[in-house]
């Protein structure tokens, strides 16, 4: 009888319980500015809000009965609570953050979750907004320098 050969298997995975899933469309969502007015960050401190969603799908409220969502990213050092921007070359604009509000016009904090949303059945949209703010400094100095920015925010999912 010939010599038996044997070897290992190893298993693995994560059960989880999850409320809803993200639709593919809002794991990375863009958010387009445009151009901003120097004039419109002088006068009104910020600019108009830009309306963006995260869409959930297979959502079920047997699990669980809400979701909130906690925003995090790089902080802005003059503005604790507003995104940094991240410059662009060749020109880059300096003295502004990005703030983020739930639709009801409430600020978000970031590293904070939002209010809870109830988890309806099938889909379901949260609805935030985000603007560009002058700092106070640049805004007191006259200092905003123009050109492009970028920035970005994570974002995550708690379920109660």
């Amino acid at each position: 009888m010939g010599e038996l050969i044997g070897g290992d298997i190893n298993f693995r995975g994560t059960v989880v319980a999850l409320g809803c899933s993200i639709v593919p469309s809002s794991q990375t969502i863009a958010v387009d500015f445009g151009e901003i007015s120097t004039r419109t960050l002088y006068a009104e401190r910020k600019s108009a809000p830009q309306e963006f969603n995260i869409e959930l799908q297979g959502c079920s409220s047997e699990i669980f009965k809400s979701v909130t969502v906690t925003f995090s990213g790089t902080r802005n050092v003059n503005m604790t609570d507003r995104l940094a921007i991240t410059s662009v070359s060749p020109n880059s604009a300096s003295g502004i953050g990005i703030g983020l509000e739930e639709s009801n016009g409430t600020a978000i904090v970031l590293d904070t979750p939002t209010s809870a949303a109830a988890i309806s059945d099938a889909t379901m949209q949260l609805n935030f907004k985000t603007f560009v703010e002058g700092e106070p400094d640049a805004l007191s100095n006259q200092t905003l320098q123009t050109g492009a920015f970028r920035a970005t925010a994570n974002y995550i999912l708690n379920y109660q």
